[in-house]
């Protein structure tokens, strides 16, 4: 068997999704080489079961856990490390891990850390993006990885699928495949939609014969329940770990929102998504493919990128009736009618 490859992507849970392509290409394109992955510990149950990874290395935020990790892989004597993360720990790790060509992206202040360097981004021009995915499949295939789909994948492993029946099954979710998650919230204070507007979505949803259930991470369980007590009938979602969540996710009908960590697991399973943008480009979070529509703000200082706002008025200008007719419209065009749907949940 050859050295192995090493690739580096250290958070978040959506950007770890979107960089599966990414490990594919790298897997496909150094056969006989095992694909060795660093994550942080909380995303590593998402990577563990999927066939192309040999091997998960979980860190924590420390430089114990970083040195510790950056010494077992130097063990490996790696021939290739990539990092798609970009941070300055993750840069130390990749150079760290001893291997003889190191990747990354041409960034100020880590550029000398790799051997090799491709841009970031590249953006077609105007007010177009490149899909973030297409990126991290940028610098797989410059060192050598194989051409491949660039949309997100993942495996559902039984593990997974038997960890999401439970928290399904502990939310009271009876029917996944009626059942819409809902995510209002989102990583950056100005990506997160006004709660009343969740709760008149999930209102409209419930009404048209759909389940509703609730998304959200760490400490956004307040707002869940908020939202639960506003529309009677939603269901909230807890789920121990992300490769549970993942698991929640698959079976469900489709998935609407904020752009977040859930929303890019759900494409990854091919889940229908419909999403709104504010201070993101949709351009650069969404593939190109129909069932994953989204909506943004017709503000001039949209795809800003600020993760806080002064004025945050970008997101709630996306009233949530003209959501609901939007989503529902969605659906009826990438599933089974709401009209069967309201017919089954009658039955």
């Amino acid at each position: 068997m050859s050295r192995p490859i090493v690739a580096v992507r250290l958070r978040a849970l959506g950007d770890l999704v979107l960089s599966s392509a990414a490990f594919r290409s790298l897997a496909a394109g150094h056969p006989g080489s095992p694909l060795h992955v660093v994550a942080e510990s909380r995303f590593a149950p998402l990577l563990e079961e999927q066939p192309e990874i040999a091997r998960v290395w979980p860190v924590e935020r420390t430089i114990r856990s970083t040195l510790a990790a950056t010494w077992a892989l130097r063990a490996l004597r790696p021939d290739v490390a990539v990092d798609f993360f970009g941070n300055s720990r993750s840069a130390v790790i990749a150079r760290g891990s001893g291997a003889k060509r190191v990747w990354g992206f041409d960034l100020r202040g880590r550029r000398a850390f790799y051997h090799d360097t491709v841009p970031r981004v590249q953006h077609p021009g105007g007010d177009r993006r490149e899909y973030a995915a297409a990126s991290s499949l940028r610098l797989a295939r410059a060192a050598g990885g194989a051409e491949t789909d660039v949309r997100p994948r993942l495996t559902l492993s039984e593990r997974a699928r038997r960890e999401g029946e439970q928290c399904l099954a502990s939310a009271d979710v009876r029917d996944p495949a009626h059942t819409i998650g809902l995510v209002p919230a989102g990583s950056w204070p100005s990506k997160t939609w006004p709660l009343s507007h969740a709760a008149l979505l999930s209102r409209r949803l419930l009404e048209s014969g759909f389940g509703v259930l609730a998304i959200g991470g760490p400490g956004e369980e307040g707002m869940l329940a908020r939202l639960a007590s506003l529309a009677l009938g939603v269901r909230t979602l807890r789920a121990p770990h992300v490769r549970a969540l993942a698991g929640a996710i698959a079976p469900l009908r489709g998935l609407v929102g904020t752009d977040s960590g859930p929303r890019h697991i759900a494409v990854a399973f091919d889940v229908p998504t419909y999403t709104w943008f504010g201070p993101a480009h949709p351009e650069a979070w969404t593939p190109d493919d129909p069932r994953h529509a989204w909506w943004r703000t017709s503000l001039p200082c949209r795809a800003c990128e600020r993760t806080v706002c002064p004025h945050w008025n970008c997101l709630p200008a996306l009233s949530a009736e003209e959501a609901s007719e939007r989503v529902l419209a969605h659906l009826e065009r990438h599933g089974r009618p709401s009209a069967d749907l309201r017919t089954a949940a009658g039955a």
